[in-house]
C-alpha cells in the first residue's frame, strides 16, 4: 500500500543527489535531507510503534518540515497535522486531545506550553531546525502508555481543512490516495522523467498542513524536483522568486492571482511562467481574462476537498486551448476516474445539466460510494463544473435565501473593489442579513457601493451593511476567514 511513493521518497534519500528545498538565499540538498530522516529514524525506532501510530506534525513551510515529510513517508510512517498559526495554548490543546505518540515541532515552537502538554501524555518530543550537523534533537525521551491514538493503518495523513468558517477539522488522507495524488502529478507533468536535477524548482505557498501543501509537496519529494518554500505569500518575495528559478508552472490561491495583477506586476518579471494553477476559493472570470491576457499565462482553475485527497475537477492545457473563452468562471471537467453529479436539495435526486444544487462526487478515495457536499453547483451539457458558493453558508433573510457568493460577486463588479467577502449577522425581525467587507484600490464611500449592488441584485440580497476595511481577514492559505469577518461587525464568531 505504501511502496509507490515511500520507495520513491527512499531512493532519493538513499541517492543524497542534487539540491532539493531553497528557503532565504540557501539550498538544503538531498544529502542534507537524508540526514534529517536518518536522525528522525533513530530517535523513533526504539519506540517500535506499530503501523498506525502516528507522529503529530506542528507544520511551518521550512526546510526542516519538508524533509520530517519526506522522511515520514519514506519510513511509511502516518502524520497527523497541527497549525502553527494558532497561540501556543492552542497548539497545546491539539496536542492533548491528539495523544500522539510522537510530537515533532520546529525549535521555535517548543513554548512552556507545547513542552508541557508533551510531556503529559508521554509523547517522544523532537525538535527540528535547519541545523547543518544536528537538525533533529530529541527534547524529552517517550513514556508512553497504552492509551496513545492510533490510526487505520492505510492513513498516511490526518490533514487540516483550512477553518475558513469555522475550526479547521482533520480528515484522513489514505496512502492509496496518496500515490494516486503522485500518479495525477507526473501526467500534469506529462513527463516521465521529472527528476531531471536541471528541472526549475516549484515554487509552494500553500501551507504544508492541508490537502494542498501535501499536493505540492509529496509529488515533487517523490520526483526529486526541488522546492522552493515560502513561509506565506508575499507579493514581492514571490516574484523574485520567479524571476530567479525561472519556473514554467506555478500554484497561487486566487485571491494571490488577483494580488498578482491589481499592483501591475511588469509581465516581463513573469516571462518563465507558462501555468498557474488556483483553487480554494472562486476566481473572476474577469480577472482572468485580464490576466491572461497580460502575463501570457494560461490559469487553470481546479476544484478539490480534503475529503476526497485533493482535486477532483480540474482545467489541462488542452481544454484551456479549446474553451478557455466559453467557460470562462468554470473549475474544469471532472479527473479521470472521478464521476460527478448535482442534486437536489431538498429531495437529493439528481439534477439536468445547467441546474444549481449540491454538489456529489464518486472517486477513486470514496470506492463506489457517492459523497454529497455542502457546494452550490451546476455542470453544464459539456461537463464543466460551475461553482455557486456554499449551501451551509446560505444567509436566511425573513424566509429568503442570499447566497454570499453571489452577493461579492457583485460588489467584486465595481471597479474600485478588489475583493469582497459576506456573512450573515443576527436580525431581530428577519432573522438573519446579510453584511460585507470590502477591499478596495480607490476611494469610494460605502453608499456607493451598496447603490452599486442594488443595480446587479435582487432587493433581499442587498447587503444591510458594507464595510471598507484595508485588508479582508485571511488564514494561511490566503482564504478569506469568514468567522473574523463576522467580528468586524460586532458579532462573535460562530462554532462549527
Amino acid at each position: 500500500m505504501t511502496a509507490d511513493i515511500s520507495t520513491a521518497i527512499a531512493q532519493r534519500l538513499a541517492a543524497q543527489s542534487g539540491d532539493a528545498v531553497f528557503q532565504h538565499d540557501e539550498w538544503k540538498d538531498w544529502r542534507w535531507m537524508a540526514l534529517v530522516a536518518a536522525q528522525l529514524d533513530a530517535a523513533i525506532a526504539p519506540l517500535k510503534l506499530p503501523p498506525g501510530a502516528p507522529a503529530a506534525l506542528v507544520t511551518r513551510n521550512r526546510p526542516q518540515h519538508a524533509a520530517a515529510i519526506a522522511a515520514q513517508l519514506a519510513a511509511g510512517r502516518p502524520t497527523t497535522m497541527i497549525y502553527s498559526a494558532q497561540s501556543p495554548a492552542a497548539m497545546a490543546n491539539d496536542v492533548s486531545a491528539l495523544r500522539p505518540a510522537v510530537l515533532i515541532a520546529d525549535a521555535d515552537d517548543w513554548t512552556p506550553d507545547l513542552t508541557g502538554a508533551a510531556e503529559s501524555i508521554g509523547a517522544l518530543a523532537i525538535a527540528i531546525s535547519p541545523d547543518a550537523a544536528a537538525p533533529v534533537r530529541v527534547r524529552a525521551p517517550a513514556r508512553l502508555a497504552d492509551s496513545y491514538r492510533q490510526l487505520d493503518a492505510d492513513v498516511a495523513f490526518e490533514l487540516l481543512t483550512s477553518g475558513t468558517t469555522g475550526l479547521p477539522k482533520r480528515l484522513p488522507l489514505s496512502w492509496r490516495s496518496l500515490d494516486a495524488i503522485v500518479s495525477d502529478a507526473r501526467a500534469a507533468y506529462a513527463a516521465p522523467q521529472v527528476a531531471d536535477a536541471r528541472q526549475p524548482p516549484g515554487i509552494v505557498v500553500h501551507p504544508l498542513g492541508n490537502v494542498a501543501g501535501v499536493n505540492y509537496v509529496a509529488a515533487p519529494l517523490a520526483f526529486g524536483q526541488p522546492l522552493v518554500l515560502m513561509e506565506k505569500f508575499e507579493l514581492g518575495a514571490w516574484v523574485q522568486a520567479v524571476r530567479e528559478h525561472k519556473p514554467s508552472r506555478t500554484a497561487l490561491p486566487p485571491s494571490a492571482v488577483r494580488m498578482v495583477l491589481e499592483r501591475n506586476t511588469p509581465p516581463e518579471d513573469l516571462a518563465s511562467l507558462r501555468v498557474i494553477g488556483t483553487g480554494g476559493g472562486a476566481l473572476d472570470p474577469a480577472l482572468q481574462a485580464r490576466f491572461e491576457e497580460k502575463y501570457g499565462v494560461a490559469i487553470l482553475p481546479a476544484f478539490g476537498a480534503t475529503e476526497f485527497g485533493g482535486v477532483i475537477a480540474n482545467w489541462t492545457l488542452d481544454l484551456h486551448k479549446a474553451f478557455a473563452a466559453t467557460k470562462r468562471g468554470s473549475a474544469g471537467r471532472a479527473r479521470p476516474g472521478v464521476e460527478l453529479r448535482i442534486l437536489d436539495r431538498e429531495t437529493f435526486a439528481p439534477l439536468p445539466a445547467g441546474e444549481i444544487g449540491l454538489l456529489s462526487a464518486r472517486t477513486p478515495v470514496t470506492g463506489d460510494a457517492w459523497v454529497r457536499t455542502n457546494d452550490l453547483a451546476s455542470l453544464d451539457a459539456d461537463g464543466f463544473l460551475f461553482l455557486h458558493g456554499r449551501a451551509d453558508n446560505a444567509i436566511n433573510r425573513g424566509g429568503f435565501k442570499v447566497v454570499p457568493d453571489v452577493v461579492a460577486d457583485a460588489l467584486r463588479a465595481h471597479p474600485a473593489v478588489i475583493d469582497a467577502a459576506v456573512v450573515g449577522i443576527p436580525d431581530a425581525r428577519l432573522g438573519e442579513t446579510p453584511v460585507a467587507a470590502v477591499e478596495v484600490n480607490a476611494p469610494v464611500s460605502a453608499e456607493e457601493l451598496t447603490a452599486f449592488a442594488r443595480t446587479r441584485l435582487l432587493a433581499y440580497q442587498v447587503p444591510t451593511q458594507v464595510r471598507i476595511v484595508d485588508a479582508l481577514p485571511r488564514n494561511a492559505s490566503m482564504k478569506v476567514t469568514l468567522p473574523e469577518v463576522r467580528a468586524l461587525f460586532g458579532t462573535a464568531p460562530a462554532s462549527p
